[in-house]
């Protein structure tokens, strides 16, 4: 009886093998595209629960075409070298075997390209990405990761949405930020299957700066109450702003004077100074770039403004009418002056003969003055708000 029941056995073997054989090929469960650090577009899937699998096609393009071949049931890892993570690949994967049976092809799936840019002279970021194909389980989670120049020492997530919402995100780089790294992240429902986008670097768009930006001179003249600062300019960059600041015995710098300039020099004389003690007058520049951004500053320069001299007037008493060297009659105010300087001078018969109020101007006889004596009169207010009058008389010689 064991025996007859063995034979059946051995003769129903084949049927059982042939059955097994007519069993579809298990396809795979799981597959995602993503990219790698190297930007590289790789894909990943898990082994085909079949026995019998030996190795997986992968396909590619619209028609799926053949791409690549894998051997090896457990090797389910392919970097695709010759695919730019820059572009929208799609993928299809076969599970083969030893005996050429295949699997079908599961649904397409593909990568997700990442574009972002920084309009010149702006600090807003725009970025936009394609939707990933073919999650097996379904999109759970879209996030738009940045790490931003020089705050973050990692990626951190900017933005987040679901399958159904907008892929795109427009934000502000923060006060500072010269450059931010950016990439997509996206995750299953299930937050088992995870795919990245390429990874975009941007930097705030802007125009050439100044080569240069410094302060060669600050000279003090008490004599005048005023400094000179004296500035080489960058002629071949005019599309920037310079601005001088100044900071008087320590105090927070202001801004004195904003300007452009074609010329290789530029002095600015600085008349609102402290003359009556001696007093540190420190000057800075800065220029910013073409688009008004990434202020530059120089070296501080600084001079001690000493107190001025007494104020004083020297006036002659004679004058050589139409003498070319000695034929005018000029006061030299010695002392920084106040708002305040008239000259005027009368004849013998107090008719005024000549009038001013600019101390550059002083007065002419001609050949036809008569000669003699002429009375003048001098009102002056010196820096330290005095009004003096000075009076005299002041020969005509011919």
């Amino acid at each position: 009886m064991r025996r007859a029941m063995l034979i059946l056995l051995l003769l129903a073997a084949p049927l059982i093998m042939a059955a097994q054989d007519d069993t579809p090929v298990a396809l795979c469960t799981e597959w995602v595209a993503t990219v790698d650090d190297s930007q590289h577009i790789v894909l990943r899937w898990s082994p085909s629960p079949d026995p019998r699998a030996t190795g997986y096609i992968i396909s590619t393009g619209d028609t799926l075409r053949t791409y690549a071949t894998v051997n090896g049931r457990t090797d389910t890892t392919l970097v695709c070298r010759n695919h730019s993570a820059l572009e929208r690949h799609v993928y299809g994967l076969i599970v083969f075997t030893n005996d050429e049976e295949y699997s079908a092809m599961t649904p397409k799936f593909g990568n997700m390209v990442l574009n972002a840019e920084i309009p010149r002279c702006k600090t807003t970021v725009n970025a936009s990405w394609s939707a990933y194909i073919g999650m097996p389980s379904g999109i759970g989670r879209y996030s738009l990761m940045g790490l931003i120049e020089p705050y973050d020492d990692d990626y951190m997530e900017l933005y987040a949405t679901d399958s159904a919402g907008t892929m795109a995100y427009n934000f502000a780089l923060p006060e500072g930020a010269t450059r931010v790294h950016l990439k997509v992240r996206t995750v299953s429902k299930d937050r088992h299957l995870v795919s990245y986008s390429n990874t975009v670097s941007v930097e705030r768009g802007t125009v050439d700066s100044a080569a240069f930006v410094k302060i060669d001179t600050v000279v003090a003249d008490s004599l005048h109450s005023l400094v000179l600062v004296q500035m080489p300019i960058d002629t071949a960059f005019s599309e920037g702003r310079y601005t001088l600041w100044r900071s008087l015995d320590g105090s927070p710098w202001n801004p004195i004077v904003t300007f452009n300039t074609g010329s290789p020099t530029y002095t600015y004389i600085d008349r609102d100074i402290m003359p009556f003690r001696d007093s540190l007058h420190c000057y800075q520049l800065s220029v910013v770039d073409g688009c008004g951004m990434n202020p530059r500053y120089s070296a501080a320069r600084c001079t001690v403004v000493p107190e001025p001299p007494e104020p004083a007037c020297y006036i002659p008493n004679a004058v050589v009418a139409g003498d070319a060297d000695n034929g005018i009659f000029l006061p030299v105010v010695i002392g920084p002056m106040g708002d305040l300087y008239e000259l005027t001078i009368y004849n013998r018969q107090g008719m005024q003969v000549f009038h001013t109020t600019d101390p550059e101007a002083g007065w002419r006889p001609d050949a036809s003055t008569p000669q003699g004596a002429y009375t003048y009169s001098l009102h002056v207010r010196y820096i330290d708000n005095r009004i003096k009058t000075h009076t005299g008389t002041v020969m005509v010689l011919k």
